[in-house]
C-alpha cells in the first residue's frame, strides 16, 4: 500500500481533527495551504471521475495525501497541507425553516390548541405563505443561496427592471425640463447624455433615500448599533445561530436585488453591441484572393488587420458579425465601479451564507447613508446648479469621511479582524481551519472596499480642488479628464 511505502500514516477522522485544533489552535496552517488542500479533498470526495483513479487512495490509507511526493506537508498535524475540514455550514447552524417546516408547526400549533389548520383553498394558502414569509423567523429566505430565495431574488431583480423601465424615462424627462428652465431651450439637444444619466441617478436617490429611512428605523435599536449594549460583538455572539428576522431577510433580498441589477446597469450603460455587416468580411476576403494571397489563413489574418486598424478608437471587441463599443453614457471610473459591484455582490452572498447578516446589515447602511449626497450633488451637477453642487458635495465629502473611511474600516473592518476570532473560535464552536480559510476571502473583499473608498475619496479631494483653484464644478468620476464647462 503506498501508505506503507511511504511510511505514512493517515491523519485522522475531519472531527477529531477538529477537536485536536480546537485545543490547539497553533497548529493551523494559513489560509492558502488550507484552500489548496480542501480543494484536494473535495475533488477525491466528489467527482467520481477522478475518485475512482489511483490519484484518490482510500480515505482508510489516507486518500491523495498517501501519494504525495512530499510525505512532511501532509504529515498531520504539523504538515502544512494535512489538514482536513467541514466547509459546510450546516455543522454549525440549525436548519432553516422551510414552508412545508412552518405547516407542521402550524398544524402541530392547532392540534394544541383544539382547533383545525384550514390549509386548503387560496385564501387560507396566501395566509400561510404571507405569515412565512412577513411572520416567521430564520426562514429559507434568509439565505440567499436556498433556492427559494434565489426564485424570490430573481423575481425581485425583474419587477427592478420593469419598474425603471417605466420611470427612467418620466425622471430623464424631469431633468429635461429642469434644463431648459435654467439654462433655455437649447441645453436639452446639447446635453442628451446629461439627460438620461439624471434619470438613472433620481432613480438611486430614491432608492437610497427609501433604505437608509428603512435601515435607520429597523436597526436603530439593535444591540450591535449600540455600545451600551454590546455594541459589535452582538455581531459574533451566538452566531451561526441568532435569529434572522423577516426585516432582515427582506432587507437582504431587496438590497441584494438592487445590486444585481446595478451590475447588470453599468453593463449596458457602458457598453453598445452593434452589428457588423458579414459582407464586408467576405469582400474583403475575395479581395485579397484576387491580390494573390492564396493561403485562407493568411487571408483571413490579413482582413481582420485591416478592419480592426480601420475601426474606431472606442471599439473594444470586433468580430465578423457583431463589436463591442464603449457607450456615450460610460462613467469615468467604470473600472472602480465595476471592481466594487463585483466585490459587493460577493460579500452579499457569502455573508448571507455564513449568517454573518447583521455586519452585511451595517455595510449596507453606512454605504447607503453616504450614498444620499452623492446622488444629490450628482443631480445637481447635471443640471449645473452650482451653488447647490456646492452644497451637496460639503455634505457628500463630510459623510464620506465618517461613514467610508471611519465606521467602516474602524468599527466594521476592526470587528471582522478582531472580535470574529474571539467569539467564534476562542469563545465558540467554529474549526479553527474553517475560521481561517474562508474569511481570508472576508479580508479580502473588505479590504478591497476600503481600497475603493480611499480611491474614489481622492477622486473628490480632485474634484474639490478643481472646484475651488478654477471655480468650476468638473465630475471626474463621470469623465476621465473633466466635462465640458457649457455657457447656459
Amino acid at each position: 500500500m503506498p501508505s506503507n511505502k511511504n511510511n505514512f500514516t493517515p491523519p485522522p477522522p475531519v472531527d477529531e481533527q477538529r477537536r485536536i485544533r480546537m485545543k490547539d489552535h497553533s497548529i493551523v496552517p494559513s489560509a492558502p495551504y488550507l484552500l489548496l488542500s480542501n480543494a484536494f479533498d473535495v475533488t477525491c470526495d466528489h467527482l467520481p471521475l477522478i475518485r475512482s483513479t489511483p490519484l484518490c487512495p482510500s480515505t482508510e490509507d489516507g486518500g491523495w495525501r498517501s501519494i504525495f511526493p512530499f510525505p512532511s506537508l501532509v504529515e498531520f498535524p504539523n504538515g502544512k497541507l494535512s489538514h482536513s475540514f467541514s466547509s459546510s455550514f450546516a455543522d454549525y447552524a440549525n436548519k432553516d425553516v422551510s414552508y412545508s417546516d412552518y405547516i407542521q408547526w402550524e398544524k402541530v400549533n392547532a392540534r394544541n390548541l383544539g382547533t383545525v389548520h384550514q390549509a386548503t383553498g387560496i385564501s387560507a394558502t396566501l395566509h400561510d405563505y404571507y405569515n412565512y414569509a412577513f411572520n416567521t423567523n430564520s426562514t429559507e429566505l434568509g439565505v440567499l443561496t436556498n433556492p427559494m430565495a434565489l426564485c424570490v431574488l430573481t423575481m425581485l431583480v425583474l419587477i427592478i427592471r420593469m419598474l425603471k423601465q417605466r420611470f427612467l424615462p418620466k425622471f430623464s424627462t424631469l431633468g429635461r425640463k429642469l434644463g431648459r428652465a435654467t439654462h433655455g431651450p437649447n441645453w436639452e439637444t446639447e446635453n442628451e447624455e446629461r439627460v438620461i444619466k439624471f434619470g438613472e441617478y433620481v432613480y438611486r436617490l430614491c432608492y437610497h433615500s427609501t433604505v437608509s429611512i428603512y435601515g435607520l428605523w429597523y436597526f436603530h435599536n439593535k444591540s450591535w448599533w449600540n455600545k451600551s449594549m454590546g455594541g459589535t460583538k452582538n455581531l459574533w455572539d451566538s452566531h451561526p445561530n441568532h435569529p434572522v428576522e423577516p426585516g432582515m431577510a427582506w432587507y437582504y433580498l431587496v438590497q441584494c436585488a438592487y445590486n444585481v441589477d446595478a451590475l447588470l446597469s453599468l453593463l449596458e450603460l457602458s457598453f453598445k453591441i452593434e452589428w457588423v455587416n458579414p459582407l464586408a468580411y467576405s469582400s474583403a476576403l475575395n479581395f485579397l484572393e484576387k491580390e494573390h494571397v492564396v493561403d485562407e489563413s493568411q487571408r483571413k489574418k490579413q482582413v481582420l488587420k485591416m478592419m480592426v486598424t480601420a475601426r474606431e478608437q472606442n471599439v473594444l471587441l470586433w468580430t465578423p458579425l457583431f463589436q463591442v463599443k464603449w457607450s456615450s453614457t460610460v462613467r469615468g471610473d467604470f473600472r472602480e465601479m465595476m471592481a466594487h459591484h463585483i466585490v459587493t455582490n460577493c460579500l452579499i452572498f457569502l455573508s448571507s451564507y455564513y449568517r454573518f447578516t447583521r455586519i452585511g446589515s451595517m455595510i449596507f447602511l453606512v454605504h447607503d447613508l453616504s450614498d444620499v449626497p452623492i446622488d444629490m450633488s450628482k443631480l445637481a451637477n447635471f443640471v449645473k446648479w452650482k451653488t447647490t453642487t456646492i452644497i451637496c458635495f460639503v455634505t457628500m465629502v463630510l459623510m464620506w469621511i465618517i461613514t467610508r473611511l471611519v465606521i467602516f474600516p474602524f468599527v466594521i473592518c476592526r470587528s471582522v479582524l478582531e472580535d470574529s476570532y474571539e467569539y467564534l473560535v476562542v469563545n465558540g464552536t467554529m474549526d479553527p481551519a474553517l475560521h481561517e480559510a474562508y474569511f481570508a476571502f472576508f479580508h479580502f473583499l473588505l479590504g478591497s472596499l476600503v481600497l475603493l473608498h480611499v480611491t474614489w475619496f481622492i477622486i473628490l479631494l480632485r474634484i474639490g480642488w478643481t472646484l475651488v483653484s478654477k471655480g468650476e464644478t468638473h465630475d471626474y468620476s463621470e469623465h476621465k479628464s473633466g466635462e465640458k464647462q457649457k455657457s447656459s
